[in-house]
């Protein structure tokens, strides 16, 4: 039986991911992957962001079936052991016998060859049932047994027991091991949400909306990059707490409008469609390939956008001050696990404060371009209170010209298990309710 290329490309994204080359899930879209049949680009998706959610659980399974420690062996080594023993312990419906020859092969064409022989031994001693049972064996009310059960840094774990207790803790550790809803939203000022919706599903799509507020969709069967709106640009993909920030602009047809560090332009076309198209958007951002994107994505169907390569940490090479900023800061990304799962083994609990200057640096320079009465927003992925409500009380410390202005209102309000999070003014989406990325949000408005 040949190697499957479905295998080989998960192999080589896995590795590319593990040398810090970049996130899965832009590779799974690149054209290796792109070429393959759809079971074989199935395929390849479930053994990346499976292989990165069970990393620690797998090396801890595996670590008790080779003889020397796992960390000795060659990194080629542990990563097909890893994606033969992920389709072992997890994936039923491959046969134990095809995981392992497709492993052996793997190994081979690593340039591993003399490891053919251990990947071999190894994976036949791997077993579902064995490891259920030492899974069952895991303390869950220790912060190392959720570690390795629920596949997290130990650090993490612990701050999050300590912040929300064992209960909620425990919870958001299984939800982000579970697959990323995808939302969506019109991107033209000439699709509405019936004929939107209509047209997909004569295409073959199943959506049902968002239970967050209206405009947001979400998929429950289809790939949406397939669909003929999206290939138009009519269409854009967004996550469902993203699509509610730029609604905390409060925009209006006159506005002159910036989106600090814009990326591939979603925020930025959301709010040129939420200012009915008649609002001025400048998209900033520093890296010029993500603008080239987001043009092509966005430039169509809003042609008011306007792009602009810049670092938003430094002074800003604009002369215009605007009525309406909104800053969707780098950041840890801790609310975005599901979707990036190989976060959890990059970030280190320093980065937090070295995130926070960052983050600090981007607000002053867009503080410096507010209109007097403008809003800025800043907004994070992240979950963690250092890179949020501690950033925005130590900025609102340092510029007195702006006050805090709450960020939940009736009209965003979107289902009563929310209102919890939401009671001080901030707005926070947690992935349990988007079912996708977590995000906060806070607005604040300068002085007349």
């Amino acid at each position: 039986m040949p190697l499957s290329q479905a295998r080989l490309a998960a192999f080589r994204i896995l590795m590319n991911v593990e040398r810090g080359g970049g996130f899965a899930v832009d590779m799974l879209h690149d054209d290796p992957v792109g070429r393959l049949k759809e079971a074989d680009r199935r395929l390849v998706t479930e053994l990346v962001y499976g292989v990165l959610r069970q990393k620690s659980c797998l090396d801890w399974y595996l670590d008790s079936l080779v003889e020397r420690p796992l960390g000795r062996l060659d990194r080629e080594v542990r990563m097909v052991l890893r994606i033969g023993a992920y389709q072992i312990l997890f994936l039923s419906r491959v046969p134990v016998r095809a995981a392992v020859h497709q492993s052996v092969e793997l190994v081979r064409e690593s340039g591993k060859r003399s490891a053919a022989g251990l990947v071999n031994a190894v994976l036949r001693r791997a077993d579902q049932a064995g490891f259920e049972r030492a899974c069952g064996q895991l303390p869950l009310d220790s912060s190392r047994g959720l570690s390795l059960r629920y596949t997290h840094p130990e650090w993490l774990v612990s701050r999050w027991i300590d912040r929300w207790g064992w209960k909620h803790a425990s919870v958001l550790l299984q939800e982000n091991n579970r697959p990323p809803k995808v939302h969506f939203r019109s991107n033209s000022p000439r699709l509405g949400q019936e004929e939107m919706v209509a047209i997909l599903e004569e295409e073959g799509y199943r959506v049902h909306p968002h239970q967050v507020r209206g405009g947001i969709w979400v998929v429950d069967e289809g790939d949406l990059t397939k669909s003929s709106l999206y290939r138009r640009g009519q269409l854009a993909i967004q996550g469902a707490g993203s699509q509610v920030i730029a609604r905390l602009l409060e925009l209006k047809p006159s506005d002159v409008c910036l989106d600090l560090c814009s990326g591939t332009g979603g925020k930025a076309s959301q709010m040129a469609q939420l200012g009915n198209g008649q609002a001025s958007v400048i998209g900033l951002d520093s890296n010029l390939a993500r603008l080239r994107i987001a043009r092509e994505r966005h430039g169509e169907q809003w042609p008011g956008l306007r792009w602009v390569v810049a670092d938003g940490t430094r002074p800003l090479p604009l002369s215009v001050r605007f009525d309406k900023i909104l800053l969707d800061a780098i950041c840890s990304g801790t609310g975005t696990l599901r979707r990036n799962p190989e976060i959890r083994w990059r970030l280190r609990a320093d980065d937090l404060a070295r995130l926070a200057g960052l983050q600090l640096s981007l607000l002053d320079n867009a503080a410096e371009l507010v209109k007097p009465g403008g809003i800025l927003v800043y907004a994070t992925c992240s979950l963690e209170p250092e890179e949020n409500e501690q950033v925005v009380e130590r900025f609102l410390s340092s510029h007195p010209g702006f006050r805090f202005k709450t960020a939940y209102n009736e009209e965003l309000k979107p289902c009563e298990e929310l209102n919890p999070y939401c009671r001080d003014g901030f707005l926070r989406l947690p992935p349990l309710v988007t079912q996708s990325d977590g995000v906060f949000a806070a607005a604040m408005q300068a002085a007349e």
